[in-house]
């Protein structure tokens, strides 16, 4: 099966109204498609994350990899896989936003290689289909006044979630209050994470972990910059509430680094982001060997969220899936069909060959990609 194609689309659109959070304030959405074709006429498509720079990352795609790649034979995933990183990755290579663009290029590889014998991608990797427990998580519950926080974490818990997550990183005193809030409301049948999206200092973390640890939070998400793992550790010991991480953490190197200092206890890889595939089932075995339980971060559109149910399938350590409850998502809603939903606060994989998904490629026109940052 060889590869005849390799191409990345970059696709956006724009936002209004959206929910502050962590990260800043969302101006539109960004994702990067990545298609790659086979002489015997099977297409596979994945996801590549956009970096804050999705027209980048599609070209990293077009003209440093897809000319590795094209006259392989797409069922040798870690062959091409290991020839790119040494290639692109080691040194030399666009940084960060290379490994982004490499996902993308795995997972499309790993969806053709299902789709050639006839088998969905979590059986590939030796899974099972299974019901995943979901939160309530992606672009939602932001930065808003407590009860219209609480509104909408009610209307998810109506939905069936057992489990979701507030954005925390506005200040210390609003974030304890809006959590304090939810939690008092809802009660203790419901499970709330907190995802801090990098914005808090050592000295933040210490002031609100007391507040935290009172709400019974599940875990305390990326609290502080990836590469502070120096107060992860530090912190991780202070508390019982387990600190969550690796979303931005890139490869199985940096994910044994954060196993090994024991800087996290729920190891968080995204599959369009860390290395595809491939490189997420390595890092959720290898956190299995340290005993920690695997949730991937997942990507806002119905590709990349397709990956971690078929990945989560397949770990034994899995743990949660992160549903994005955005209100508007095409990427998530139109892009594809035959994608995965959350029913009564679980999901499952289709059965499907590959990752279960038609792609409708009509939606490339339709939103093509805008250049610069998706937050400001």
């Amino acid at each position: 099966m060889i590869v005849s194609e390799v191409r990345a689309f970059a696709l956006s659109f724009r936002l209004e109204n959206a929910p502050r959070r962590g990260s800043g304030q969302p101006i539109k959405k960004d994702m990067v498609v990545v298609r790659v074709r086979t002489k015997d006429g099977i297409t596979g498509y994945g996801e590549a994350h956009h970096a804050l720079a999705p027209t980048v990352v599609a070209d990293i795609v077009n003209t440093n990899l897809a000319p590795i790649v094209v006259g392989a034979n797409a069922m040798e995933v870690e062959d091409i896989w290991q020839k790119i990183y040494t290639k692109q990755g080691q040194t030399h290579g666009p940084g960060w936003a290379f490994y982004k663009a490499l996902s993308g290029v795995d997972m499309a590889l790993w969806d053709a290689r299902g789709k050639a014998l006839g088998q969905p991608v979590y059986a590939l990797l030796g899974g099972a289909r299974k019901k995943i427990r979901a939160y309530a998580g992606g672009v939602c519950l932001g930065y808003q006044p407590p009860p219209q926080l609480l509104a909408e974490a009610q209307r998810f818990v109506a939905q069936g979630y057992t489990a979701l997550k507030l954005r925390l990183g506005d200040t210390v005193e609003r974030d304890i209050e809006r959590v304090r809030y939810v939690r008092k409301a809802l009660g203790d049948k419901i499970d709330i994470m907190v995802d801090i999206n990098t914005r808090y200092s050592l000295l933040d973390l210490k002031h609100a972990l007391p507040a935290l640890e009172e709400c019974r939070v599940f875990w305390i998400e990326e609290p502080f910059t990836p590469d502070n793992l120096a107060d992860y550790a530090q912190m991780n010991k202070r508390t019982l509430v387990p600190l969550a991480g690796g979303e931005n953490h890139f490869t199985r190197f940096q994910a044994r680094q954060l196993l090994e200092t024991e800087a996290v206890d729920i190891i968080q890889p995204d599959p369009c982001k860390t290395g595809g595939i491939t490189e997420c089932k390595k890092i959720a075995d290898l956190a299995s060997a340290f005993r920690r339980p695997f949730a991937p971060h997942t990507g806002m559109s119905c590709i990349d969220s397709a990956a971690c149910v078929h990945l989560l399938c397949a770990a034994s350590n899995a743990l949660i899936y992160e549903s994005d409850c955005a209100a508007i998502n095409p990427f998530r809603d139109e892009l594809c069909s035959g994608a995965p939903r959350v029913e009564d606060g679980y999901i499952e994989p289709a059965d499907a060959p590959g990752l279960g998904l038609e792609v409708d490629e009509k939606l490339f026109a339709r939103f093509p990609g805008i250049p610069g940052p998706c937050y400001i």
